[in-house]
């Protein structure tokens, strides 16, 4: 699954717009369109850890760092 698609059920999951992520994570909203409209498939590690950070969800999850994710089910960061 894309990051564009796993970023946008994430915010959706929230029930957050696109301006309520940006607002929140410090990430520009025409850059969150792009990478959940698919335009851009990729970030830099700052904006990934951004809206990482700010979704409760890990990088890696966010990125589909693995290919056997079956169940696709977020990592979610337990604050300490």
């Amino acid at each position: 699954m894309p990051l564009g698609t796993r970023l946008k059920r994430e915010r959706e999951r929230k029930g957050w717009s696109q301006n309520e992520l940006s607002r929140l994570s410090g990430v520009r909203q025409a850059l969150i369109s792009e990478l959940e409209s698919g335009k851009k498939r990729d970030t830099t590690g700052l904006v990934l850890k951004r809206l990482a950070r700010t979704l409760g969800v890990t990088m890696d999850y966010l990125a589909g760092m693995y290919e056997d994710e079956e169940k696709d089910e977020p990592a979610q960061i337990i604050a300490g």
